[in-house]
């Protein structure tokens, strides 16, 4: 490797290490707010995690809903188990008590359970895009709360209109 190479792959840890350090701020001051202001973040969040999930996993969008449910299984990040009862979608993605979230992934940001507000926001977005259908998201039970697995409890309530 010659110095020039060298050069550049420090300044790129270096400066990976500084935004790393400011996500962690951010998120610290973000478990520190009220749940409304942090839903508002979260939706956001999960909006931009949602986007370039989409760009990563060249999922065709927008589809019909029941193709979705099928395709979703084999590129989403983790494993997904779908069972549906008419209207309501149980969705259980297994993580194996491993936080699914890049950021956690990668020790910028600590476990905290408004963190999975991300997760659910993220459910209902990826819905509205890829499916084109309005869902209303329960959180069951994650990681962040000592399970498993994430456990998402989706109710069906129609099309995006557009």
């Amino acid at each position: 490797m010659s110095i020039k190479d060298e050069s550049a792959t420090w300044v790129e840890t270096l400066m990976r290490d500084f935004q790393d350090r400011l996500t962690c701020g951010l998120y610290e001051a973000i478990y520190d707010l009220e749940r409304p202001a942090v839903e508002r973040l979260m939706q956001a969040q999960a909006r931009t995690c949602v986007a370039a999930f989409l760009d990563i996993s060249g999922l065709r969008v927008p589809m019909e809903l029941d193709e979705f449910l099928r395709v979703i299984c084999s590129v989403a990040p983790s494993q997904i188990d779908i069972e549906c009862n008419g209207r309501v979608i149980e969705w259980i993605e297994r993580h194996e008590g491993q936080c699914i979230c890049p950021f956690v992934r990668r020790g910028v940001v600590r476990l905290d359970p408004k963190l999975c507000l991300c997760g659910a926001h993220w459910v209902q977005v990826l819905f509205e895009v890829a499916a084109g259908t309005l869902v209303r998201v329960e959180t069951v039970s994650t990681v962040a709360d000592g399970a498993q697995d994430c456990h998402f409890r989706i109710t069906l309530l129609g099309p995006v209109s557009r």
